[in-house]
């Protein structure tokens, strides 16, 4: 398991995709679908849900038969390989980061 700490996560993801943090790019551990909080809002998140979901559940739990499949990090099986480290030192399962294009 790869473990970072949340800064370290926040400037690597601003190297890879600049400042739109909407743009910022992750894989799901299952399907490995790239996909952002962009793409999350086009499959019909919101914008004020957006953030509960994007890195922690793919994409195709909202475009059901698209893209994507219906991985999410809050189930039984732990499949990722990266965790954050908040301020706190609390842990959280996160999809790793995309390769920049």
């Amino acid at each position: 398991m790869k473990t970072i700490k949340l800064a370290e996560f926040l400037k690597e993801a601003e190297a890879r995709f600049g400042g739109a943090t909407h743009k910022w790019k992750f894989v799901c551990p299952s399907c490995k679908t790239a996909q952002s909080a962009e793409d999350m809002v086009a499959a019909g998140v919101s914008k004020e849900d957006v953030g509960r979901y994007v890195g922690f559940s793919c994409v195709g739990r909202f475009n059901k038969g698209k893209t994507g499949c219906d991985w999410t990090l809050g189930g039984l099986f732990r499949i990722h390989e990266l965790e954050i480290e908040d301020e706190s030192g609390k842990m959280h399962p996160h999809f790793d980061l995309a390769e920049a294009v």
